[in-house]
């Protein structure tokens, strides 16, 4: 008896047994579990000295606010010059704070803070200096380095130093997390040609095992007797297929690591200016009149109650009073929807003497 294999059924069958294994390790890789909140600024700390020990803590809560405010505009803004709002915009764009390992002295004051950001409130302090907003971070790229001195390419524990000057940079904060393989016995096993081509099965089996979306060869060739540098980069990153290089005149590792994580995080910024509550798709703009009939302390309650509806991506306060505030609203969909939409988180919107005005129940 002949028993025949079919061959490309073997194959069909491989591939999705490879596909379904990618898929697996894509959906860890996107579970938001697995994500930072890029509006939560932690570990920033911060110390003042001055005349006495309120005026110090003061100061210092100014310098976390300063500080926060400058690393999340960096985070978010797609386009254009982030700003630097000062302590006092800052304030005005946040869901909370808090402080520990607090010390305070005669005339000192230390601490460490955990600020968080209102992404309404963000959102719409970008937009209204038409700066756009991507704020959802990528999923995971595997960096796989190289490193060529002279023609001679070393790989996996002979490429440390790459490996150190990449993982030195904080990559969360350019909202594109990245992994590095283990060096393994697998790791040393993949045909490097494959790799360098960018061959699809073996650029999966290295983003199987290590649960990444992707996975990127970046290759740093130093030329001998100069500071000069050639950066490649190939494979595929969040945003897709990549295959480029860039040429570096000094810097040393430090300077090639920069050029990598900021080709990756602008090419996911681009990318993901199309999805989501991101960029300028944050709506229409309507100008409206809020109503704070129990004081300026209702503020708070018809913010927390506009982000909680879902209806609002964006809100900018034009000017503030004891009875009522100047504000804009983006948002999504038709407008004669939007009253009931928030009509279910207690708020009434109305028209009134050609004027939109927003109140509490």
């Amino acid at each position: 008896m002949t028993v025949r294999f079919d061959s490309s059924a073997i194959v069909q069958g491989l591939l999705a047994l490879l596909a379904g294994s990618l898929s697996a390790a894509q959906a860890w890789a996107f579970d938001p579990a697995d994500r930072f909140d890029p509006y939560v600024l932690a570990d920033i700390e911060v110390s003042a000295i001055a005349g006495n020990a309120v005026t110090a803590k003061k100061m210092a809560l100014d310098e976390a606010m300063e500080i926060a405010g400058r690393r999340l505009m960096r985070r978010v803004t797609a386009n254009g010059t982030p700003p630097e709002p000062s302590a006092g915009e800052v304030e005005t764009l946040l869901s909370s704070y808090e402080n520990s390992r607090e010390q305070v002295g005669t005339r000192g004051y230390s601490a460490t803070y955990k600020i968080v950001f209102s992404p309404m409130l963000v959102r719409g302090f970008l937009a209204k200096r038409g700066l756009a907003v991507v704020d959802q971070p990528a999923p995971a790229i595997l960096l796989i380095p190289v490193l060529v001195d002279d023609g001679v390419e070393r790989w996996w524990d002979e490429a440390a130093d790459f490996t150190a000057a990449l993982s030195a940079l904080d990559m969360e904060e350019r909202l594109v997390p990245v992994r590095f393989p283990a060096n393994s016995v697998e790791d040393q096993a993949a045909r490097r040609d494959r790799l360098i081509d960018g061959d699809y099965l073996t650029l999966s089996a290295f983003r199987v095992r290590y649960r990444a979306h992707s996975a990127v060869i970046v290759r740093l060739a130093r030329v001998s007797g100069g500071e000069g540098m050639l950066v490649s980069l190939a494979g595929e990153d969040a945003a897709g297929p990549i295959d480029m290089s860039v040429e570096i005149a000094a810097g040393g590792m430090d300077a090639a690591a920069t050029q990598i994580a900021d080709i990756l995080a602008e090419r996911w910024k681009e990318i993901a200016m199309g999805a989501g509550t991101v960029g300028l798709t944050l709506g229409r703009s309507l100008p409206v009149r809020a109503l704070l009939t129990h004081g300026s302390d209702e503020w708070d309650t018809l913010r927390r109650r506009l982000e909680a509806s879902g209806a609002v991506n964006g809100l900018a306060v034009e000017s503030m009073g004891s009875s009522d505030a100047s504000i804009v609203i983006w948002f999504s969909g038709d407008l004669s929807d939007l009253p009931t939409r928030l009509a279910r988180e207690e708020l009434d919107l109305f028209e009134a003497g050609g004027s939109w005005l927003l109140q509490t129940y």
